[in-house]
């Protein structure tokens, strides 16, 4: 009997790629059916990238998984699972990005077709807080929120661990059942969710197959790896420029101490005893 193997995450988004990639549309199309809260039939999806590329930080700047409904809508899903500044405007880029692809040199704005951004967090993010609905559609509306100026952005922003928090309330909700697979395929709840879901079941069981190969687990763990080494440095980078400023501030405050002393007519030295600064610092403000 062949040992069972622990399955690959799949919000790391080279195994999220393999896993949602052409050859399982179906999956693809269940996942979004869910999100959207309606169905959709997909007419064409990437082809698995991940297998490809020789450096995980190779990924940094593509969009996670492009799809194409059969009503023409194009239908993107980006999985995010660190935080970044400004997030809503890079949700807001990365809808753009994918909206201006459709127009080639030449072509009229009626090739346009509605495009609608999925992004997948593993946070919740302070703009959403207190809205518990799952799968909401972001839109542009005049304020009363009565006019549809356009149909053709859509945002859906799923925060996992917000679908998670609501399990235990709500075990029949879809994107809840597709939240907790995508959290932790290996646990007892999806093991649960398996046996009325037959298309998480199916994504568990194509799962398992992948995870056995070490070239993908090879290339996930060097995206994690990529993706720890990011944050390191943005952490370290946040640090220096927290002190730098906290530093600079400090400077700033003896600066203006100085100068209240300089025009008090005290000394030079006494100046120099008390704030710390140079007798050409000090020299200096006086040519001010």
């Amino acid at each position: 009997m062949e040992k069972k193997v622990k399955l690959l995450e799949p919000t790391n988004d080279v195994v999220f790629h393999a896993l949602f990639r052409n050859e399982n549309k179906k999956l693809t199309e269940s996942l979004i059916s869910a999100i959207l809260k309606e169905k959709v039939k997909i007419k064409t999806s990437d082809k698995d990238r991940y297998l490809n590329i020789k450096n995980a930080k190779q990924k940094y700047g593509i969009m996670d998984l492009r799809t194409e409904l059969e009503d023409g809508t194009n239908c993107n899903i980006e999985i995010q699972m660190s935080k970044f500044t400004y997030e809503k405007e890079r949700f807001l880029y990365y809808w753009a990005d994918a909206y201006s692809r459709q127009l080639e040199k030449g072509n009229k704005y009626d090739k346009l077709h509605k495009t609608i951004s999925i992004i997948i967090l593993d946070h919740e993010i302070e703009e959403l807080e207190g809205e518990e609905e799952l799968g909401l559609k972001w839109q542009i509306r005049d304020k009363s929120g009565k006019r549809l100026l356009t149909e053709h952005l859509e945002i859906v922003i799923i925060e996992l661990p917000k679908a998670i928090r609501q399990y235990k309330e709500n075990k029949k909700d879809e994107i809840i059942e597709w939240a907790k697979f995508l959290e932790n395929p290996n646990s007892r709840e999806v093991s649960a969710i398996m046996e009325k879901n037959e298309k998480i079941k199916e994504a568990v069981e194509e799962l398992e197959i992948m995870s056995r190969s070490e070239r993908l687990r090879r290339l996930a763990d060097l995206r994690e790896k990529a993706i720890r080494d990011e944050q390191a440095a943005l952490d370290y980078a946040t640090e220096e420029g927290i002190k730098k400023g906290q530093e600079n501030g400090r400077k700033i405050e003896k600066i203006e101490i100085a100068k209240n002393m300089l025009n008090k007519k005290m000394k030079i030295e006494d100046i120099k005893e008390i704030t710390g600064l140079t007798i050409e610092e000090i020299e200096n403000l006086t040519k001010e």
